[in-house]
């Protein structure tokens, strides 16, 4: 095995699990659970930053993989991504990770306390590299922020808009990209559209056609590793 999938939670991949594995998996897993299919295992990792991290270092330390798919659903900040479109995200970055200072807010960076360009950052994001992948090569590439909470206040929103400029938000894919970046490990983030950034209003989500969309683009994706697996041996 030489491809890990990464998902926050069983939902998000099921479809995937089921015809790689033959199992249905129904409802949410634990955090850190894997399940070893006949081509890739998928590694649930929970939602979150800190689980997400804790769990992705965890398998690349244990683990021997070469590629590393991580897919999700996400928010949209813009109508160029309407809900159930797919895109490959190209930068990350740590949203709302800082300090609250009489009115502003102090990233790690302001605060001294990262580099903006030591390494894995570059200009305060993390960057993935530019995937070679023959079956993505149609697909949007965008900047998206990763945050601890779903945002739905104007507040909030503006704000995240105003100073990190994202196509999408989400609440992992930071944690993945430092980790995959900082262990040296070939990594795609693939992410489909559930909502539009805004009012928090459920009725308006469209999770399951998400979810859908992101199976359909992840399984040529699978094939295309797979088959470089396989020509190298491993």
């Amino acid at each position: 095995m030489s491809v890990l999938i990464v998902s926050s939670t069983l939902f998000e991949v099921g479809e995937l699990i089921y015809r790689e594995s033959g199992r249905r998996v129904e409802g949410m897993g634990i955090p850190g659970t894997l399940c070893k299919g006949r081509r890739c295992d998928v590694l649930v990792s929970g939602v979150g930053q800190s689980l997400c991290g804790i769990h992705v270092t965890r398998a690349l330390m244990e683990g021997s993989y070469s590629h590393v798919i991580q897919a999700g659903i996400a928010g949209s900040f813009t109508s160029d991504l309407p809900l159930g479109a797919v895109a490959v995200v190209r930068e990350e970055a740590f949203g709302d990770l800082g300090a609250e200072d009489h009115g502003t807010f102090l990233d790690l960076f302001d605060m001294g306390l990262l580099s903006p360009d030591r390494p894995p950052f570059k200009e305060r994001s993390l960057v993935a590299p530019e995937s070679a992948l023959a079956s993505l090569s149609t697909v949007p590439r965008v900047k998206s922020v990763t945050v601890n909470r779903v945002l739905s206040e104007p507040r909030s929103i503006k704000w995240i808009r105003e100073t990190y400029a994202p196509h999408i938000v989400n609440m992992e894919g930071a944690a993945l990209f430092y980790a995959a970046l900082t262990h040296g490990v070939s990594f795609t983030a693939l992410r489909s559209v559930s909502d539009m950034v805004g009012p928090r209003d459920k009725s308006s989500w469209r999770i399951p056609e998400a979810v859908h969309a992101l199976d359909l683009a992840l399984e040529p994706v699978v094939d295309e590793l797979f088959a470089g697996v396989t020509a190298k041996g491993f």
